[in-house]
């Protein structure tokens, strides 16, 4: 199975500092619901995100890195492959941010997410879980990469 969804958000902040924030993965994984950064190997990213809605949900281990970075164009290519920890399920994600200024100090950030599913994964009931969650997830990252960025403050989950 696979999830995509093509969002777009605006923060009230220079595109160079949101560009810095969506290219620091410490500030990523704390603005992704359940995500835990655990290491960076070289331009790896380890760890581990905590998928849980209600009586159903999954831990996954996995890695990610920024496969494309263009900070001229302020586009960035993020992809990441976990397998579950206790099953046979896997995920493969793409995730491609450009920024774009706006007129005053605003960023608009259109966002292409792609995840495909496999194994336990894909099977009737989690499937229409995950697919159903990602747009309350991705609302969740965007609320915290806001916040974070606006306030100046930070919503990292240790």
């Amino acid at each position: 199975m696979s999830i995509s969804l093509h969002r777009a958000f605006e923060v009230r902040r220079p595109v160079e500092d949101v560009w810095r924030f969506l290219t620091d993965p410490h500030r990523i994984a704390g603005c992704m619901p359940g995500a835990h950064l655990l290491d960076i190997v070289e331009d790896t990213f380890v760890g581990e995100v905590d998928l849980r809605f209600g009586p159903i949900g999954t831990t996954l281990s996995g890695e990610a890195g920024f496969h494309e970075l263009d900070a001229g164009e302020h586009t960035v290519l993020m992809a990441a492959s976990a397998k579950e920890i206790e099953g046979d399920g896997t995920a493969d994600l793409r995730m491609r941010s450009r920024l774009a200024k706006l007129d005053g100090a605003g960023t608009h950030v259109d966002v292409q997410l792609g995840v495909r599913l496999a194994g336990r994964l894909n099977g009737p009931i989690l499937s229409r879980v995950l697919a159903g969650a990602a747009e309350i997830l991705f609302r969740r990252f965007v609320s915290c990469v806001r916040a974070s960025l606006e306030a100046e403050g930070d919503c990292r989950r240790d």
